[in-house]
C-alpha cells in the first residue's frame, strides 16, 4: 500500500483530520494512491476528500516505510489555494493544533511532525 499524507501549516499549528472508522485516529489528511494516479494527485485529492480544501503541493517531507505492513508513507507539505473547511466523508472532525497541543495519535505520527519541523534541505528517508 503507498499513501499520501499532506502537513498543512497555519501560523504555528497543523491541520489534522479524525476518522469516523476504525480507532477515530487524529491524523494528517491522505490516504491511499488509487490504481492510474500518481503519488501527488493523490494527496490532493484526499486532501480535498477529507477537508473540502484545494491544496498546493510545496515539497516532500519524507517517505516512510513499514516493512511489517508492507506498506510506504509519502509526506508533502501543501498551501491552501481554496475551498471551505469542513469534515467530508470518512473524517468526523477536521481542525488545526497547536504543535505544542497535539491530540492522541499513533506513534509514527509524532515522529513525522518532528521530521516536518526540522529545517532539513532534504526528504528524510525513514523506516518506522
Amino acid at each position: 500500500m503507498i499513501a499520501a499524507l499532506v502537513f498543512i501549516q497555519h501560523e504555528h499549528a497543523i491541520l489534522l483530520v479524525k476518522q469516523a472508522y476504525g480507532r477515530r485516529y487524529w491524523s494528517l489528511p491522505g490516504g491511499v494512491v488509487e490504481y492510474g494516479e500518481s503519488v501527488d494527485q493523490a494527496a490532493i485529492r484526499e486532501v480535498k476528500e477529507e477537508t473540502g480544501l484545494d491544496v498546493r503541493l510545496r515539497r516532500v517531507v519524507g517517505i516512510y516505510t513499514k516493512p511489517e505492513e508492507r506498506s510506504l508513507a509519502i509526506t508533502f507539505e501543501g498551501e491552501v489555494v481554496g475551498g471551505e473547511l469542513a469534515p467530508q466523508n470518512e473524517i468526523s472532525e477536521c481542525r488545526y493544533f497547536s504543535f505544542d497541543d497535539l491530540p492522541a495519535a499513533r506513534q509514527h505520527f509524532y515522529q513525522r511532525v518532528d521530521d516536518f519541523r526540522q529545517p532539513h534541505a532534504g526528504v528524510i528517508l525513514r523506516t518506522q
